[in-house]
């Protein structure tokens, strides 16, 4: 029955509504000094990853979305990220929230005479928390040290239709799923700057839970386009190693993104 059409077609679009995940790291905490580190500042950021997707499930298939496939398959979502600083030590949070929902027809048999259809409806959140001790600051430059996690939570409706002739048609066949993954994460970021508006942001983790690892790295280049907001443009990677009980062996997300940051 194409199982492992199916299973791709599940990891690809689990695999969407994590891109985002971390995007504190790599948007909202690229602000550089202050006028007075003595009082609380704010930033708020939204983005998008145009990230295309690798990986292997447990079954050893590979796995290879575009962004542009996985786009025709969200209802819709939100990305939102916020940090806050005093002094040296700063705390910032990502929230995702994704529903997507896929439909396609399958080979069941040889022949045209059995068919299927396999609907896919997928919930996911993403919740990022960390905390950020400043190590160096020169100028607009910083480097900081942040410790934290990220949570994934998943759930998961798979429907299977097998069409055959007749009146009478077999019961859809029901896969439904909930899955939960705590990770505690290590790392660094910042940015260099190269003028008064123009800077380098930076990001780096690595981090384990349940999951068997996990790691992210990203760079590019900012722009402050006013003195409450900043233009970032940088490429992203993020991935996953689960164990071996797990749908997905390994995720990879690779791509730019684009992202506002304001300042208040």
């Amino acid at each position: 029955m194409q199982l492992r059409k199916c299973t791709s077609l599940v990891v690809s679009t689990l695999s969407f509504f994590m891109f985002g995940v971390l995007s504190a790291g790599s948007a909202a905490a690229q602000d550089g000094t202050s006028e007075n580190d003595n009082e609380w500042q704010y930033s708020a950021a939204v983005y998008l990853w145009a990230a295309d997707i690798g990986g292997r499930t447990t079954t050893g298939s590979s796995v290879e979305v575009g962004f542009s496939d996985i786009v025709d398959n969200l209802d819709g979502g939100f990305m939102g990220a916020f940090e806050a600083r005093k002094g040296k030590w700063s705390l910032f949070t990502d929230a995702i929230y994704l529903d997507v929902a896929a439909s396609k027809d399958v080979p069941i048999g040889p022949g045209p005479l059995v068919t299927g259809n396999v609907s896919l409806d997928l919930t996911g959140k993403v919740f990022h928390l960390a905390g950020g001790y400043n190590l160096l600051t020169e100028g607009q430059s910083r480097l900081d040290f942040i410790a934290g996690v990220r949570n994934l939570d998943l759930d998961t409706d798979l429907v299977l239709n097998i069409g055959v002739p007749g009146p009478s048609q077999p019961p859809p066949i029901i896969a439904s799923a909930a899955d939960d993954a705590m990770d505690f994460i290590v790392g660094l970021k910042g940015n260099i700057a190269l003028s008064d508006r123009w800077f380098l942001p930076y990001y780096v983790d690595i981090g384990s839970g349940d999951s068997d690892s996990t790691w992210q790295a990203t760079v590019g280049v900012g722009f402050r386009a006013s003195g409450w907001v900043d233009l970032a443009l940088v490429y992203r990677h993020l991935e996953w190693s689960f164990d071996s009980t797990q749908l997905v062996d390994s995720l990879d997300f690779s791509g730019p993104t684009f992202g506002a940051i304001f300042r208040f």
